[in-house]
């Protein structure tokens, strides 16, 4: 089987080389690389997507509201309300009205829903290990810095756009 993620075989060059690609690169093949592992085993373990163990671990952290949750997952809130049909549908969460009118709910965790977590966080564990094994003790701060980044990326900053010749 071809390896997914082929590094380049000649040297970076040009655009290629500057930091901005190789930060894009970088992410992307560490992606592809992390989420294609997780997905397979989350499903076939655990009947989990990757962002719908990652809602269940915010939920269980304390109950949210969908917009919350929204924010948190950096997803649309339709896209909330999808993963949350599909966890409620398990009897994993449910959903609480908590504003006079029911149109403000909190999304809590069931016991079931406790279990599949903590059953999807081994999982998680047991093959998120090794690669950041493999980073020593940076894998910490590597977390911090992507934290913020992804942080800085969102903020509004003016943007210039060049124009095609």
């Amino acid at each position: 089987m071809a390896d997914p993620l082929p590094s380049p075989s000649e040297p970076l060059a040009g655009d290629l080389a500057s930091p901005e690609l190789g930060l894009l690169m970088a992410l992307w093949n560490a992606w592809q690389a992390m989420t294609a592992l997780s997905e397979a085993h989350l499903s076939a373990g655990h009947g989990l997507d990757l962002r719908s163990c990652l809602a269940l671990a915010f939920i269980s952290d304390g109950g949210r509201q969908p917009a919350q949750l929204a924010q948190d997952l950096g997803v649309p809130r339709y896209e909330v309300s999808r993963v949350l049909r599909g966890l409620e549908a398990r009897g994993t969460v449910t959903r609480t009205p908590t504003a006079p009118d029911g149109r403000r709910v909190t999304v809590t965790v069931t016991p079931e829903g406790r279990a599949l977590w903590e059953a999807a966080l081994a999982t998680l564990r047991s093959l998120t290990a090794p690669p950041l094994a493999s980073l020593g003790p940076d894998a910490g701060r590597l977390a911090g810095d992507l934290h913020r980044l992804a942080r800085a990326a969102r903020l509004p900053f003016p943007l210039t756009v060049q124009e095609q010749p």
